[in-house]
């Protein structure tokens, strides 16, 4: 197996001086995004005022660009218009950061509307909803371009013929996408990528009661393709009986490993489903692995390699906690799981879970105790992101220092914080004495990219969790 260390970050703004920050919205001098597209410099920050532009379409050019929604979503509705044929935003510049944005209702002659077009590379969204358009998004191909999705959900998107879909990425390097929610996809695909190297992890990939996807995942030319702690459910309206597609259209990828691992996945579609595809026909099987696997069907079609996964045809027997509101937890253990390993230097362990909606907690189970599926054993409610104690950190992202909250902790109380790179691995273990219910979090040496952070009180206890942004 090649050995490979993929940093799935692409903010690599470090050395960037963000020159000028341009505020847009109803009572600003500049009352539509696309009135500061020919205005903002490379580096340069937009900042939208939540609310709905419609018909606003246009290019953003320029590089390094932050664009943020301010006070909530800011609403991009096509409303009959696009930029150049293709999509709301076309993005021509590379390294661009877009957050807090909606896109909905683009369409186009050759049926390929999307919400954002990317033709640079680098990109990273975060917590952004496209829905409602021909296509989510649409990338090119760039064996040079990285793209991250986080907390972003992508939903009803899609023509109808198949060939669009919730999201679209092209021939590129990277490909990140985690926390997301993609869902009822209309005929298409809910997530479909041709990147080189794919780490899909601790989504909800869906088509419910009314969705009519057809792959959940389709990752057509193989790649590194890591496939971590998600829950995916295929729905009885299904066009295709495949939950995770892999090689279906050539292995034209350089690497051609497939690791499914820690994921829930669950079938209704009356037809049986093929929870996962290979069509790998060499000897690189694919690595199925700690998984609960539920409903009618086949675990896997063409080579591969199976271990301590659930299974059941009954999807009733699992035990899950609500399966009707699509609540696939179980309460307790059933069975040993396995040490998943390593996919070259890239951890199998998972350290996340997704919660519902767009939002995350850290796992502590750990091999040889590790639950199988995308969640820990048990009914209770997990801390996710934004904990009872309200914690956050501010600059995010940062370059030197950020603030962290700790509304709800007392003064005196000594905190100490667990760092996390995206393999999992720890980093650095820091203590510090909140002032005025804060610390202080300084950068020092700590390289650019994206880690997390535990919160632990003098007890050892998780109190809450977060994330660094660092550029």
């Amino acid at each position: 197996m090649k050995t490979c260390i993929i940093f799935a970050s692409i903010l690599l703004f470090s050395g960037v001086s963000f020159a000028k920050t341009f505020q847009v919205g109803p009572n600003r001098t500049y009352t539509a995004p696309s009135m500061v597209m020919n205005l903002v410099s490379d580096g340069d920050t937009v900042e939208i005022d939540a609310g709905l532009y419609s018909g606003d379409v246009g290019f953003w050019t320029k590089n390094n660009l932050i664009i943020r929604g301010v006070g909530g979503y800011a609403h991009l509705d096509a409303a009959g218009k696009n930029a150049g044929g293709k999509a709301i935003w076309v993005i021509d510049g590379k390294n661009t950061y877009i957050e807090n944005i909606e896109f909905s209702g683009c369409t186009v002659p050759d049926h390929n509307g999307a919400g954002i077009r990317q033709e640079a590379d680098n990109l990273e969204l975060r917590h952004c909803y496209l829905h409602d358009n021909e296509d989510g998004i649409l990338t090119s191909a760039s064996p040079t371009s990285d793209i991250l999705f986080e907390a972003c959900e992508f939903a009803r998107n899609g023509y109808g013929d198949g060939y669009s879909h919730n999201m679209y990425i092209g021939n590129i390097r990277n490909f990140t996408m985690r926390f997301c929610y993609s869902h009822h996809a209309k005929v298409g695909h809910c997530v479909k990528s041709r990147a080189m190297n794919n780490f899909i992890e601790y989504n909800r990939i869906m088509d419910e009661d009314t969705g009519s996807a057809s792959y959940l995942i389709n990752l057509p030319n193989g790649g590194l393709s890591i496939v971590l702690g998600n829950v995916m459910m295929k729905g009885v309206n299904a066009q295709n009986r495949t939950l995770v597609d892999y090689g279906s259209e050539g292995l034209t990828n350089p690497d051609k490993h497939l690791y499914v691992v820690n994921n829930t996945m669950v079938s209704t579609r009356p037809g049986g489903a093929t929870f996962v595809s290979n069509t790998n026909t060499n000897d690189t099987a694919a690595q199925i692995i700690n998984n609960i696997i539920a409903g009618t069907g086949t675990i896997f079609s063409g080579v591969a390699y199976t271990a301590a996964n659930i299974t059941s045809q009954d999807i009733n027997s699992i035990g899950f906690q609500d399966p009707t509101h699509y609540l696939y937890k179980i309460s307790g253990s059933i069975g040993a799981s396995a040490d998943p390993g390593y996919a070259g230097n890239y951890s199998l362990t998972p350290i996340m879970e997704y919660v519902h909606p767009l939002d995350s907690a850290f796992r502590k189970d750990q091999p040889p105790y590790l639950a199988r599926g995308a969640f820990m054993y048990g009914f209770d409610k997990v801390n996710n992101l934004q904990s009872a104690l309200n914690i956050y950190n501010f600059p995010n992202p940062f370059s030197e220092k950020t603030t962290i909250n700790l509304d709800g902790i007392e003064d005196g109380l000594p905190v100490s914080i667990n760092m996390y790179n995206l393999l999992g691995e720890k980093i650095l273990t820091k203590n510090f004495m909140p002032e005025n219910s804060q610390i202080i979090f300084e950068r020092g040496n700590i390289s650019s990219g994206v880690y997390y952070y535990q919160i632990m009180n003098s007890k050892g206890e998780q109190i809450g969790a977060g994330k660094f942004i660092i550029i």
